[in-house]
């Protein structure tokens, strides 16, 4: 378990995080959701040692962030940010090879993996394209499957998936399809998946928790159906809410308008 105990960052003396104390746990989905600039890109970059010099303490199975070497916490965790830059060419599925850099693999077991996310999130048509030459939407996919072979190769008891913004520039199948196998991997593997989404109901189809932020400070916090509420969403976006259910769906939906 990820343990956050009193975070807050600074930069020049403007507050970007507030007191925030949260635990994300293995087995688990949790989703960050909050007005754009609120700190949720912040938040999980500060966890994940991107930023440094915050106040407050952040630990892993009960061991301070900081003690830990990259090589270990590459075993433990992974980290899908906003935007990737590579100066070289290589093609796509060199790419999502480099999450698999820090395991001692054989040759067949590392094509076993590959064959797996490719299949599983059907970029074979991508896989030996240059990456440089990919749109946006296609280059989301490509990193999404780089993390999760990093997570999937792992033998660690406890492991995490930290996603910003994973549906970004995807159209609406392929956010459905990565959301769906996020939840699979942490049903099956017992992953603790920690994700920044903007779509709300997206949010509320698939966390198991969920941590809604507002001007840096953790606004509401807890399970997805206690939290998610009309009156939180008014008081978090601003906008009204409503949750109807669908009988093509054959589940609840989230709908929201402005106000």
């Amino acid at each position: 378990m990820f343990k956050v105990r009193n975070l807050s960052y600074k930069i020049q003396n403007k507050e970007i995080l507030k007191d925030i104390s949260i635990d994300i746990k293995s087995n688990n989905f949790l989703s960050i959701v909050g007005p754009n600039g609120c700190g949720k890109s912040t938040l999980i970059k500060t966890i994940n040692r991107n930023l440094s010099d915050y106040e407050g303490n952040i630990s892993l199975e009960n061991k301070d962030i900081n003690s830990f070497c990259d090589k270990e916490l590459a075993l433990k965790r992974a980290v899908l940010n906003q935007s990737f830059y590579f100066p070289y060419s290589f093609k796509a599925i060199e790419i999502v090879e480099m999450g698999l850099y820090s395991y001692s693999l054989e040759i067949k077991e590392k094509k076993k993996i590959l064959e797996y996310i490719v299949d599983k999130l059907d970029i074979s048509l991508l896989s030996q394209k240059d990456y440089q030459g990919l749109s946006g939407g296609e280059k989301q996919k490509i990193q999404f499957a780089r993390v999760v072979a990093q997570i999937y190769a792992s033998c660690e008891k406890q492991k995490f998936l930290f996603l910003d913004e994973p549906t970004l520039n995807l159209d609406i199948y392929y956010q459905y399809k990565i959301l769906d196998l996020t939840k699979e991997l942490v049903m099956d593997l017992n992953i603790g998946v920690c994700a920044i989404l903007h779509d709300i109901n997206q949010a509320y189809m698939y966390s198991d928790e969920v941590l809604m932020m507002k001007d840096g400070q953790v606004r509401h916090f807890g399970n997805t159906q206690d939290i998610l509420t009309s009156k939180n969403i008014l008081d978090v976006f601003n906008v009204q809410s409503d949750f109807v259910y669908s009988e093509k769906l054959n589940q609840e939906i989230l709908v929201t308008h402005a106000c």
